[in-house]
């Protein structure tokens, strides 16, 4: 990722080249790069590609429509999201990958879980473990994390809990650390809710460590939020408002909004700091809106 970040405009300038003189290997490069694109907090620019890309017939068509669907799920436009995701499932049913199936019944559950609809929550992630029976532990992952967040958004902390490790512990076994620390930093909100405020502050580090050493885009703003929970649950308002504020403003900036069930921690938050604060609440929103990532991170960490 570092790498490519490195030759991020250039990267940009080959696809935008590519579209005109060779519109299949332009899908091809989309259909890798929609990741970095996403994780490093290029939405907007990477959604603008993806457009473009997912018009062009041919074998990168299924990896152009899961990027254009996640990249749209992630700026908040379900409507074109689910489009997308719909597509992505038509054509892999066709192709009777059952790994890619799994995978695409997560993504149609994660468009359920933003819309509230817990039911058909559930009726994916079923669907995307009956899909991948039988094979490798990956396949399942998605639908588990799926049941996961639908749990801990219903109340159903135990349940939730139980089904994060499962979803940590296959991650883990296949060295996937964006995911062990993403789920950690679902656990520290499991933990918190759940009045093991030990348990939190361990999942917080080990969540933030990862995600600052490998200056993940994505993540960041979530470990700023969590630090700003922490910190508003020990009492320490005013350090809350600054964290809670520049996480609030780097999801402005890339354009890109919570997740559902991180949503209700942000607003919950937001609520009781204004109910707190009274009127410090402007000036000190406005002053964490104004921290460097840096800044931030020193204050997260302290």
């Amino acid at each position: 990722m570092t790498r490519l970040e490195e030759r991020h405009d250039g990267l940009a300038s080959l696809v935008e080249d590519l579209l005109a003189a060779d519109p299949e290997t332009a899908a091809e490069l989309a259909g890798v790069l929609w990741t970095f694109w996403w994780l490093r907090g290029h939405m907007v620019e990477g959604r603008r590609l993806l457009e473009r890309a997912v018009l062009i017939a041919g074998p990168y068509h299924v990896e152009v429509l899961k990027g254009l669907g996640t990249v749209a799920f992630r700026q908040g436009d379900l409507e074109a999201a689910n489009q997308a995701f719909q597509q992505r499932l038509e054509l892999i049913t066709a192709g009777g990958d059952r790994r890619a199936l799994a995978d695409a019944f997560a993504d149609l559950a994660r468009v359920a879980l933003r819309r509230g609809d817990f039911d058909r929550v559930r009726e994916y992630a079923e669907r995307g473990y009956a899909a991948a029976e039988g094979l490798e532990p990956q396949a399942v992952r998605a639908p588990l994390h799926m049941q996961a967040a639908a749990a801990r958004m219903q109340g159903r902390l135990s349940e939730a809990r139980a089904l994060y490790l499962r979803s940590r512990e296959i991650n883990a076994e296949l060295g996937n650390h964006l995911s062990v620390a993403a789920e950690d930093h679902n656990l520290f909100y499991v933990a918190l809710h759940s009045g093991d405020r030990e348990e939190a502050e361990r999942r917080f580090h080990a969540a933030s460590a990862w995600i600052f050493a490998n200056d993940n885009a994505y993540l960041k703003p979530y470990t700023l939020l969590d630090a700003g929970v922490l910190a508003l649950h020990d009492g320490d308002r005013e350090r809350a408002c600054r964290l809670i504020a520049a996480a609030n403003r780097i999801f402005e900036d890339t354009e890109s909004i919570p997740d559902p069930d991180d949503r209700v921690e942000l607003d919950t938050a937001v609520d009781r700091l204004k109910s707190d604060l009274k009127d410090r609440f402007g000036s000190l929103w406005a002053d964490g809106r104004t921290l460097s990532l840096e800044q931030a991170r020193k204050l997260a960490r302290a």
